[in-house]
């Protein structure tokens, strides 16, 4: 249930702050300005939202779900025993809870906008590693790091950084970049504010940007990139790989194809490298303004601006199409 902060919950928070600090687990040489602890002994859900700031998510090796609140006002950070915390926390309505494993964590701000221009309030979880969250930021960026579950990470005020994440995970910005270093797992990324990047994948991928450029590096898995506002690079190890632009050009450098090569690009032109391609069978559709290709035991149709034919009598699917610029293929 939503309820406001009264006096007595600042004191409550005020409290356990003071205890978060005598205890170092405050992150980053910061001290928050209110906490609150949970224990948590078992794996569970985290559901995090915040409307005033961002969201940061951290883990430690304790059974124990920490809530931070970095509360500022005209540029600085209050500390716990700032009286005018109280002013700031009269500017939100909140719902921090624990119900059996499930942690939640809100912070929403009211509607007035002259009354929290000049404040803002920052949340930070510590929590154990196996924890799967549910998080998103209005106010700000979100960072995650460490977590293991099913995720689901966005932002409407900045960007989305993650890192060393493990399980099935969706992650999205429409105010930013999103940005995704070592992750194990199946994973969906997309923004409609910024680049996406994701290195280090262990898993299927699914990225889409339609304001600035995909870079998928180093990954191991199946892979869909789209992208309607800039270039497109995959390099690492796919089965499968789907990669569209029209807005730029599409760069590949693959090893393990073993299912389908899809590339397109309206916007610009297409250089892939085939690990070994040349002692595959491949059924290749390659046409683009000019298309560059060694090609080896082939059969079919070769002009300077098509090739229609079989590979070492074929078997993969391998279809590149540009209107944007050449078509350079090697292996």
């Amino acid at each position: 249930m939503k309820t406001q902060l009264t006096s007595k919950m600042y004191l409550i928070f005020a409290a356990f702050a003071l205890l978060i600090s005598c205890n170092g687990i405050a992150q980053d040489d910061r001290t928050p300005s209110l906490s609150k602890t949970f224990e948590q002994n078992q794996p569970g859900n985290l559901y995090a939202r915040s409307s005033g700031g961002s969201v940061t998510i951290l883990t430690h090796d304790q059974q124990q779900v920490v809530i931070n609140l970095f509360i500022r006002k005209n540029g600085r950070l209050l500390p716990p025993s700032d009286p005018e915390i109280e002013d700031v926390l009269e500017l939100y309505d909140f719902n921090i809870e624990k119900k059996g494993t499930d942690i939640t964590a809100v912070i929403k701000r009211k509607a007035d906008f002259n009354m929290w221009r000049n404040a803002g309030i920052s949340l930070q979880i510590i929590v154990p590693e196996e924890m799967s969250c549910d998080a998103s930021s209005s106010g700000g960026g979100l960072k995650a790091s460490g977590v293991t579950g099913r995720h689901q990470f966005s932002s409407s005020g900045g960007s989305v950084h993650l890192e060393n994440i493990t399980g099935n995970t969706k992650a999205s910005s429409s105010g930013g970049r999103v940005k995704v270093l070592n992750h194990n797992g199946n994973i969906e990324v997309s923004s409609s504010g910024g680049e996406v990047s994701l290195e280090g994948g262990k898993g299927d991928i699914k990225a889409h940007s339609s304001g600035g450029g995909v870079h998928l590096i180093d990954i191991n898995g199946d892979v869909e990139a789209s992208n309607s506002g800039g270039g497109v690079k995959v390099t690492g190890e796919a089965g499968y790989l789907k990669a569209t632009s029209s807005g730029g050009s599409v760069r590949v450098d693959i090893d393990k194809l073993s299912k389908e090569l899809y590339l397109r690009s309206s916007g610009g032109g297409i250089d892939a490298t085939i690990h070994h391609g040349e002692n595959l069978g491949l059924d290749l559709d390659l046409k683009a303004d000019r298309v560059n290709v060694n090609l080896k035991n082939f059969s079919g149709r070769t002009d300077k601006d098509r090739i229609l034919g079989t590979m070492n009598n074929g078997g993969i699917p391998v279809y590149m199409h540009s209107s944007g610029g050449n078509v350079n293929v090697s292996f």
